[in-house]
């Protein structure tokens, strides 16, 4: 039995006198020891998703199971302690400034009724674990966004849970400040099997680190399975836009995009209105092969590169690209490409 199980999830507010559903029939199985990734946009319902995982927000409809035990059956006591094995961090840390780094890790112990001298054990063992062992007597005034985040991560775990959501974690950091706080979470869940809930707007957290992703959009689950093959072939629009924008935020070429200001000739633009844009991904094998170089001298005609990025996906190096392709060549060059290897799909130029 899966270690978390959302069964036809549907939540329902009430706000000027209208009924708005935030979450529609969202049906998940997340395995203990999985790095498992929600993405969507803003106001898709992912905050209210994660809320009702560890029953902060009850459910209009449906069921949440953890670890078995079916939460809207617990009575209250019972609720209190399974929540104890689900932690939680946030993306502004929510930290006390008025307590040293080391008091906000012992705190939540001390209330948990944790002797003092056990807590502050327990809590110089995570600050070693998060790789901020100097820092004990510092405030959070003096510490870094990066480190605000490693002393939440070690607060977290100090009841030793077995389940941690991460709601927007890395939203307020910089990307290598989220690279360091991905490696920390990826080395946790390596080292402690504990379960990782990635709650996220960003695909390039999810690429990173999730083993499994459930695309969001409008309160619904529209599309879901391992993150390689989503992003090898993305089958919703939504999950296409996510993937297609990620690879324009990063791209490193832009042919065939006129800069600001620059006109287009007539020739150039009824070129690119009459071409077939393709989405092509390049596996680890062929992603540093001259594959285009060699399909352009194969068909010799030119093609519209407009952009291009290698990325990580879970570990795995994937190349790729948006082609302009000539309408008339369309079949003969995705045969060609897909002989080398290489997941070919036709991309509406509105996905852009």
């Amino acid at each position: 039995m899966a270690q978390i199980i959302l069964d036809h999830i549907s939540k329902r507010f009430v706000a000027d006198g209208r009924n708005v559903d935030a979450l529609k029939d969202i049906s998940l199985e997340i395995e203990k020891g999985e790095i498992y990734g929600i993405i969507g946009m803003s106001g898709a319902g992912k905050s209210t998703l994660v809320r009702c995982l560890n029953y902060l927000e009850k459910p209009t409809d449906g069921k949440v199971f953890i670890e078995g035990n079916e939460l809207g059956s617990l009575k209250e006591r019972q609720l209190r302690e399974k929540r104890r094995s689900i932690a939680m961090i946030f993306q502004h840390f929510n930290l006390l400034m008025q307590k040293t780094v080391l008091d906000n890790i012992v705190f939540p112990l001390l209330i948990q009724g944790e002797k003092k001298s056990a807590a502050r054990q327990r809590a110089k063992e995570l600050l070693q674990v998060v790789g901020l062992t100097e820092k004990e007597k510092d405030y959070p005034s003096q510490l870094s966004g990066g480190q605000k985040q490693r002393v939440a991560i070690a607060r977290a775990l100090a009841s030793n849970p077995h389940i941690l959501l991460c709601d927007e974690a890395t939203s307020a950091l910089d990307p290598q400040t989220t690279q360091s706080i991905l490696r920390l979470l990826r080395q946790i869940n390596q080292e402690y099997g504990i379960t990782i809930v990635m709650i996220t707007h960003q695909m390039d957290v999810i690429r990173e680190i999730c083993e499994k992703v459930a695309i969001i959009e409008q309160g619904r689950v529209v599309e879901s399975g391992y993150v390689e093959a989503i992003f090898n072939h993305p089958k919703s629009d939504a999950g296409r836009r996510l993937i297609i924008g990620d690879a324009a935020a990063g791209s490193q070429l832009g042919a065939g995009q006129p800069e600001e200001g620059q006109l287009e000739k007539p020739e150039e633009r009824n070129r690119m209105e009459t071409e077939v844009i393709f989405r092509i991904v390049f596996t680890e094998n062929s992603a540093f092969e001259p594959v285009i170089a060699n399909m352009i001298l194969h068909i010799g005609e030119p093609i519209n590169i407009l952009r291009a990025d290698t990325k990580n996906v879970n570990g795995i190096a994937k190349g790729e690209m948006l082609l302009g392709i000539p309408e008339h060549r369309r079949r003969e060059i995705e045969n060609y490409l897909t002989e080398k290897g290489l997941e070919v799909e036709e991309v509406d130029r509105h996905v852009q």
